[in-house]
């Protein structure tokens, strides 16, 4: 009996990006938001490919959302970040492309912090909290929304950084990596242990390397 195969996506920059200020700066925090909403096309061919070949295979969206944790976005809530998350699944759905659900972590990690000084934040919401990225209980939700054990399953995670791949290493799946515009994450990656990481040149490519995987 084949296993249960879980394609975790991250969202910024993977499957969407802020069409004024690249590659993503917090949408929602400006209520305008709904007109910044790009999706990256080969993210949106890459699922519909994933659809038609695996289509045993769940699809989720996870997401690192800091925003909310920072005071200079009053409009970037909780509920404003799941009304983001939300707008955005419908808009793939009308593209054509259904996914299972989303987790998103409304946190901000120490490091995080460190390095974006011009933010005030939220200190209840400072720390190594396992549902943020490459922290793995985002998956670790969704195995039990979908009350499946992580021995039954194979788990994919396609996203646009480094920590993305960790994630994945982190939970003993495979990582795949869609540089969008930062080169670093390359380098950032080769120093990863582990050997279940590949990087792609889209997010089409990240598909058909799936399929074949899984073929």
């Amino acid at each position: 009996m084949k296993k249960q195969l879980l394609i975790f996506v991250d969202r910024d920059a993977t499957l969407v990006y802020d069409k004024i200020i690249r590659p993503k700066h917090h949408l929602g925090r400006q209520r305008d938001w709904k007109s910044k909403v790009g999706f990256i096309k080969s993210a949106v061919k890459g699922l519909k490919l994933l659809r038609k070949k695996l289509p045993r295979a769940k699809i989720y969206v996870i997401s690192n959302q800091s925003g909310v944790a920072i005071k200079e976005f009053p409009l970037l809530t909780e509920k404003r970040a799941h009304e983001v998350f939300q707008y955005i699944l419908k808009k793939l759905e009308k593209k054509g492309v259904v996914v299972d659900g989303y987790e998103l972590c409304m946190k901000a990690s120490l490091d995080y912090v460190k390095t974006h000084p011009q933010f005030t934040f939220d200190k209840r919401r400072i720390g190594n909290f396992a549902c943020r990225k490459p922290n793995t209980g985002m998956i670790k939700s969704i195995l039990r929304k979908e009350k499946i054990k992580r021995s039954q399953v194979k788990i994919y995670v396609i996203g646009d950084r480094a920590s993305d791949v960790k994630t994945a290493l982190n939970i003993n799946g495979f990582g795949i990596l869609v540089p969008f515009m930062e080169n670093k994450e390359v380098e950032k990656l080769k120093k990863l242990k582990g050997r279940k990481k590949h990087i792609a040149n889209n997010f089409l490519s990240a598909s058909r390397f799936i399929i074949k995987r899984e073929g």
